[in-house]
């Protein structure tokens, strides 16, 4: 290796005798070694000789190792000087002084054998050069021979690191600020025009999306702005080399403006880009002034250093404000099937819903169907369908999660809802009760306008069970859901089919009504807590007792509507004693009153089924008669 080429080192330490045997053994490595024993040694040859590396020891005398490291990293002509910081052995703890002098790599000498010690000294070289090199001051050859020059380039280092210190802290010394970019950005403008008067900034920032960040005079006119924003944008997609992908109208900008002491319009005269270092993202800024060559090469460095420090905060900003609008965007998307307790717990990464052992819950079940949907479907084009569905299914859906209740499934033209899981109160069935009538009232506002129902109403009919399920996650490992299994979901789903029979709206089980008449008794005695539903006002009338397919146990189903007054009190009167004699096999008794309230209320589809119901077990009374009828429908 040629002279010229040989790396350049100044090695530093106080022991004479281990300084001989380092600079013979690095020489031997094809090293140029230059030594010196003290702190102020290394600083006077550093300016004279402007070496490639450092290696300088902890034990230096007058000046020590991290001062000296911080002096000449804080020296603007002397920071492109790779510093190794090293110690007489591994003993101590040098952290935390090593990771705020600036040096660029540390090794034990105790531990670190010749060849290690110049493949380190070799690869903090490599790191320095593989940076920016920053431009250097106009005085950048200087060398310090008096004892004013070295105490004007202590001053000068320092006053660096004061800058850098008081720059910091402004940036960091408001927490919440880092979550919110305007309120971070306009904090960062104040902090830079209390140290250079500058009459337009932008900081340009490609992220997921283009973000334009401009701090601007208030007397700067409106074709000033427009020509230092289109130079500021061209400068950005250049350097970047993405100027086809830069969609300047899909920008989100962010516009702080400030006062001057001059009022009259003013006229940009000098003009300046940073490209910014250590980012992630690609980023640029600018900065505009009314004079001309103000912009010195220690203003220039000093801006850079201000806008790098501001970066990471901004970086964590931006990703801040990506999670939280990731979570957003789950939460809305979610918020149609969940309640928001849930959707909290699941992107918190809680996983007690994703993989929770099956378990009995105490659970209504809710089933809502659309009357006649095949016959519908036949007379509509798909593309109708499927858009009238999806607005039927988010109207139902948000008066679902009010209530409580989560969307456990779509089947089709009908919806499954669970008012207990995964998230439980205490009146789970009358939750579900008060889901189910403001859904009915709603029904009644749908707009059907995009349908041919061929002259129909358009009708849905709803039913409520309230059991214990087995509740739980099911499926394989590529797709899992949490749903809830049982008799009790079976009941629900034929207690809703038997509203088509007896032409209600909406039919609940006997277990249903006892958990409204707890809310009910609650509320009469003013215990029902706070967090609980009152029950919303209602007609309740028992329409018959069945015994659902596949089952041998009889259900009590009861009809309950908002409209209080739908039926008379004759009607319901006489309805009740012929259910009653009905109940008891006195068949021919109960039809007497069975047309009492069909003569009454002829539009009642389960009188109508009741009378038609006596007439045929009068004429064959059916066996082992226990009140209940076993039906067929599914």
């Amino acid at each position: 290796m040629s002279e010229e080429n040989k790396t350049k080192l100044l090695l530093a330490l106080y022991s004479k005798t281990q300084l001989s045997y380092l600079k013979r053994n690095l020489e031997e490595k094809g090293l140029e070694v230059i030594t010196a024993t003290d702190g102020i040694q290394v600083i006077e040859k550093t300016t004279s000789i402007h070496p490639d590396c450092i290696l300088i020891c902890t034990d230096l005398p007058i000046i020590d190792a991290y001062s000296v490291t911080r002096i000449i990293k804080n020296t603007n002509y002397l920071s492109n000087i790779a510093v190794v910081i090293c110690a007489l052995d591994g003993s101590e703890n040098y952290d935390f002084w090593i990771n705020n002098s600036k040096g660029d790599s540390y090794c034990s000498l105790s531990d670190t054998t010749i060849d290690e010690l110049a493949d380190i000294i070799e690869k903090s070289i490599q790191k320095i050069q593989s940076t920016e090199v920053k431009e250097k001051e106009a005085d950048s050859g200087r060398q310090v021979s008096t004892k004013e020059d070295f105490i004007k380039l202590l001053s000068e280092a320092y006053n660096r690191e004061l800058f850098d210190l008081y720059v910091t802290k402004n940036a960091y010394d408001d927490e919440t600020v880092r979550y919110d970019l305007k309120m971070l950005v306009k904090k960062m403008c104040l902090t830079l025009k209390s140290l250079f008067d500058y009459d337009a900034l932008a900081l340009i920032i490609k992220h997921d999306r283009i973000i334009e960040i401009y701090s601007l005079a208030e007397n700067l006119p409106k074709e000033e702005i427009n020509d230092f924003t289109q130079i500021a944008r061209v400068d950005f997609s250049q350097t970047n080399n993405n100027s086809t992908n830069c969609n300047w109208n899909k920008t989100v900008k962010i516009i702080d403006t400030f006062e001057t002491n001059d009022t009259r319009a003013i006229k940009i005269r000098s003009y300046e880009k940073f490209p910014l270092e250590f980012s992630r993202f690609n980023y640029t800024a600018h900065i505009a002034l009314h004079t001309e060559n103000t912009m010195n090469p220690r203003t220039r460095n000093r801006l850079d250093r201000f806008i790098n420090t501001y970066i990471p905060l901004i970086e964590k900003t931006l990703e801040y404000n990506k999670m939280m609008e990731t979570e957003r965007k789950i939460e809305k998307s979610f918020s149609r099937f969940l309640p928001q307790t849930v959707i909290k717990k699941i992107i918190a990464e809680d996983n007690a819903y994703a993989e929770t052992v099956g378990e009995k819950r105490k659970i209504a079940i809710l089933m809502a169907d659309i009357r006649n949907f095949t016959a519908i479907s036949e007379k509509n084009t798909p593309e109708n369908v499927v858009v009238f569905l999806n607005m039927f299914f988010a109207k139902m859906g948000k008066i679902i999660i009010k209530h409580g209740g989560t969307i456990d499934k779509f089947m089709g033209d009908a919806i499954m809802a669970l008012f207990g899981a995964p998230e439980s109160y205490i009146y789970n069935g009358n939750r579900a009760a008060n889901a189910a009538l403001e859904m009915t009232e709603a029904i009644k506002e749908i707009d059907t306008s995009l349908l041919n129902l061929d002259g129909n109403s358009f009708k849905v009919g709803i039913g409520i069970n309230y059991g214990s399920p087995i509740a739980g996650t099911i499926g394989s490992e590529e797709k899992k859901e949490y749903t809830v299994i049982g008799d009790d979901v079976n009941i629900a789903s034929r207690v809703e089919s038997l509203t088509k029979l007896y032409g209600t709206e909406i039919l609940i089980t006997e277990s249903v009504k006892k958990d409204i008449d707890s809310v009910l008794e609650a509320e009469k005695e003013k215990t029902l807590l706070k967090t609980e539903e009152a029950s919303i006002p209602h007609l309740i009338r028992h329409i018959d007792n069945v015994k659902v397919k596949g089952k041998s146990k009889a259900v009590k189903l009861y009809e309950i509507n908002t409209n209080v007054n739908k039926y008379s009190d004759f009607f319901l009167e006489n309805y009740q004693k012929g259910l009653n004699q009905y109940e008891m096999g006195n068949f021919k008794t109960a039809e007497e009153y069975f047309q009492k309230a069909y003569s009454e209320n002829s539009c009642d589809n389960a009188a109508s089924v009741m009378l038609k119901r006596c007439k045929e077990f009068l004429l064959q009374k059916p066996a082992n008669w226990d009140g209940a009828i076993s039906l067929k429908i599914k």
